[in-house]
C-alpha cells in the first residue's frame, strides 16, 4: 500500500512539473488545412482555376505548399488561403469558390509587389480576397486585375 502511495505520488509530481513546463519547452500548434488539390478533390475547381489564370496559374499555385482551414463565407462561397512553406507574408494566394463553380482568385506576385486578381464574374474584385489583399500593405495601384 505505502509503495503504491509512493508511486501515485510520483507520478502527480510528475504531471504536475510536465504541467508546468509543457508550455515554456513546448513548440507552437500550428494547423494546416489541405492542399489545393485536396480541399476541392472530386470537383472542377483546379481545372477551373488553370483555365481561369491561364499561364499564371503555376505562379498561384506555387504558393500552395500550405493553406488555412477552409472558411465558410456568409453568401454561400468557401474561401482558401494559401502560402509557401515559411513565407506567408512574402508568397500567397487565395480562392473563393461558389457552389455554381463561380470562382475567384488572387495571388501576392512577389517579383513585381503587386496582387492579381482573377475572376470567372465581371465586376470588381471579390470582397473577401479584398480584405485578404490588406496584409500585404500595398498602395492601390499596385492591386493589379
Amino acid at each position: 500500500m505505502k509503495r503504491s502511495f509512493i508511486l501515485l505520488v510520483r507520478l502527480l509530481a510528475l504531471a504536475a512539473v510536465l504541467s508546468v513546463a509543457h508550455p515554456v519547452f513546448a513548440a507552437p500548434i500550428l494547423i494546416v488545412g489541405p492542399s489545393l488539390e485536396d480541399a476541392f478533390e472530386g470537383t472542377d475547381v483546379v481545372p477551373g482555376l488553370k483555365q481561369l489564370l491561364g499561364p499564371e496559374y503555376g505562379a498561384f499555385r506555387r504558393n500552395f505548399d500550405e493553406s488555412a482551414v477552409p472558411v465558410p463565407l456568409k453568401d454561400g462561397g468557401l474561401l482558401l488561403d494559401g502560402w509557401r512553406l515559411g513565407f506567408h507574408q512574402q508568397h500567397a494566394a487565395a480562392v473563393v469558390v461558389y457552389p455554381d463553380g463561380e470562382l475567384h482568385a488572387a495571388y501576392y506576385d512577389a517579383e513585381r509587389q503587386a496582387i492579381r486578381f482573377f475572376s470567372t464574374s465581371e465586376g470588381l474584385h471579390h470582397r473577401a480576397l479584398l480584405i485578404w489583399a490588406k496584409r500585404f500593405d500595398l498602395p492601390a495601384h499596385r492591386r493589379q486585375r
